[in-house]
């Protein structure tokens, strides 16, 4: 060495050679590799035990202490380096591990193994050889004992082949179970083992046998973190596992930012009971798993979902703990820490296997979890579910802000339509107001040619009594409404329509003379009446006592006037004075009803207005 070390960088070396199983001599390679490592570390152990396991910087093959050591910890595969990671690990655990197999590679084994592994496969071939006639005579013999059996109605064998089995390959499944039973029935033996039940929440369900499918990517219930911890003490207690596929165990680690336990066991094991008794239900350990929230499945190799998942990981001897987390998507990121979080993937972190040097205890499972699983996956899926929380708060805010925007909006529409509501009841009201206005003006103008016509032919009336003769009959005496009494004289043969056209002739005098000046008529005007005009009278002649309408033809009355138009119906077309005043003497006084109804009939535009004007003013003084 060119100079000494420091107590600091001293403590270093030999934190990283106790986990990394090398030697802390300064004299050995492997003492000086780790030191070239901490030094473009910044001495920074967490570091460097990570590049070491994302493949910079490996124990050296040379080592004894190393390759014992490679068991307890393995580095991840080289396929676990590749873009499609995630897909590659949901995808081994269906389709096994021809891939990996056909490749001739060793599947990511550690140093110790490598050797065990050339030396299974070297013989395979030989041992396979030799072993072929023996299994043909051996097919053989099955097939013709079970031609003979079902010839005598024997229960032979159910399946036979000539293919010759290879001793020293995998044993595949010994049943076909769903993965969920499988993981349940694996979860029993573990129970049967220990003695002791799985736990079960408030609720009432077991949070070891959450049920899960492989069709969903978040079939797996999330059990929140520090949620349901056993009080310290509590002993030993079986884990949470998560009863499912496989598949759906790598979705939940990867949908719920979490650490993936995945423990591999044989119940022909002899290592079996004590691994369930000692390791998984030990109480560190499953403090541990509680209190970092790690999700935890595994089965029996014997069933056909866990054998696949041994061989997409490549373990070597049973039992067997593996770790799988979410990492960065460029696989040699020296800090997960501080690597990008976009496009994260599932990667495999560390195993953990049972090796004559290095056994797999609960000590060694607590040190591996707190030492290198933890320090390495938790600061990277803090940061994913820190940004998951951040991501679930924006979406949050996005949406309030947008349903303030919509009730804005609302609310502006509302405005809109109210107020185009009020322009249109307002043009609908302009629009009635027009043509009520447009109806009174036709009105007012149809009333002024009445009027007129009627004013014409009292004047026309007044020239044609003036010029004949009054009767000597029946004297007629009528109060006016003004207090005025006029009086004249009709023979008995003249009609009603006579007397009626007298008396409308003398109420309208003084409006008539006032008019006549104003609209300056001439004399001719008056010596005719209009051309084909027909007075009709607005008012009703009786007598004062007893009362007695004085009758009139049905069509010289107006409408209105419906009781003198009833009276004439009874006696023909033309009432008479002598038949309408028989029997009232010589004289009769008269008096003039409906003479308001009159006056509105024959009113003029100017006398309307003035009318009105009379009437606002009696009700200004009335207020």
């Amino acid at each position: 060495m060119d100079q000494p070390l420091s107590s600091t960088q001293r403590a270093a070396l030999e934190q990283l050679s106790a986990v990394t199983a090398r030697s802390p001599d300064l004299g050995s390679d492997e003492a000086r590799s780790s030191l070239e490592l901490l030094r473009t570390s910044g001495w920074d152990v967490q570091t460097a035990v990570s590049r070491i396991y994302d493949g910079e910087g490996a124990p050296s093959p040379n080592s004894s202490s190393a390759a014992a050591g490679a068991r307890h910890a393995y580095p991840p595969t080289p396929d676990d380096d590749e873009p499609d990671v995630d897909d590659a690990l949901l995808a081994g655990a269906r389709n096994g591990s021809a891939r990996r197999r056909g490749s001739g590679g060793t599947g990511g084994l550690g140093t110790g193994a490598v050797g065990l592994y050339y030396l299974r496969q070297a013989l395979a071939v030989p041992l396979t050889i030799l072993s072929f006639p023996a299994a043909l005579i051996y097919n053989l013999g099955a097939l013709l004992l079970g031609l003979v059996a079902r010839l005598f109605r024997l229960r032979g064998p159910s399946t036979t082949t000539l293919r010759p089995r290879n001793p020293f390959g995998h044993r595949a499944p010994r049943t076909i179970l769903s993965p969920a039973a499988a993981a349940e029935q694996w979860v029993k033996s573990i129970e049967e083992a220990t003695g002791l039940s799985r736990q079960v929440d408030d609720a009432g369900s077991s949070t070891s046998g959450m049920q899960a499918t492989s069709s969903s990517s978040t079939g797996l219930s999330a059990r929140r973190r520090g949620s349901g911890l056993a009080p310290p003490g509590s002993g030993q207690r079986i884990p949470r596992f998560l009863v499912g596929s496989y598949d759906a165990a790598l979705r939940a680690a990867r949908d719920d930012k979490r650490v993936l336990m995945v423990v591999l066991s044989s119940g022909e094991n002899e290592r079996d009971a004590r691994f369930k008794r000692d390791v998984l239900c030990d109480e560190e350990v499953n403090r541990v798993l509680e209190e970092e929230d790690v999700l935890v499945w595994g089965g029996d190799v014997g069933e056909r979902e866990a054998f696949q998942v041994g061989q997409t990981l490549s373990y070597i001897a049973l039992p067997f703990v593996a770790f799988v987390a979410l990492q960065p998507s460029t696989p040699h990121s020296s800090n997960p820490a501080t690597a990008s979080t976009a496009s994260p993937r599932l990667r495999l972190l560390t195993r953990l296997e049972h090796s004559p040097s290095a056994p797999l205890t609960a000590a060694s499972l607590h040190t591996h979890l707190v030492t290198l699983v933890l320090p390495r996956a938790e600061p990277y899926l803090a940061r994913l579910r820190a940004q998951e929380v951040q991501r679930a708060a924006d979406r949050l805010a996005r949406d309030e802000a947008e349903r303030r925007v919509n009730e804005l909006a609302r609310r502006d529409e509302e405005k809109v339509l109210a107020v185009r509501r009020r322009e249109e009841e307002r043009r609908r009201a302009e629009r009635e107001a027009h043509e009520r206005a447009e109806r009174a003006q036709v009105e007012l103008r149809e009333r002024e040619r009445v009027a007129g016509l009627a004013r014409r032919w009292r004047a026309w009336k007044r020239v044609e009594l003036a010029g004949r003769p009054e009767g000597a009959d029946v004297r007629v005496a009528v109060r006016l409404g003004d207090g005025r009494r006029a009086m004249r004289g009709f023979s008995a043969e003249d009609g009603t329509d006579e007397v009626y056209g007298w008396v409308e002739c003398e109420l309208g005098a003084a409006d008539d003379a006032a008019q006549a000046r104003a609209d300056g008529e001439s004399e001719i005007e008056r010596r005719a009446p209009p051309e084909g005009w027909q007075q009709q009278f607005h008012f009703r002649l009786a007598t004062t006592f007893p009362r007695q309408v004085i009758a009139l033809a049905p069509h010289l009355a107006a409408p209105s006037s419906a009781a003198s138009a009833a009276a004439a119906a009874a006696t023909g077309e033309r009432v008479t004075v002598g038949e309408a005043f028989q029997g009232l003497g010589k004289t009769v006084n008269l008096v003039v009803d409906g003479l308001e109804e009159r006056r509105r009939a024959s009113m003029s535009s100017r006398e309307g207005n003035d009318s009105e004007d009379e009437e606002d003013e009696e009700e200004v003084e009335s207020d």
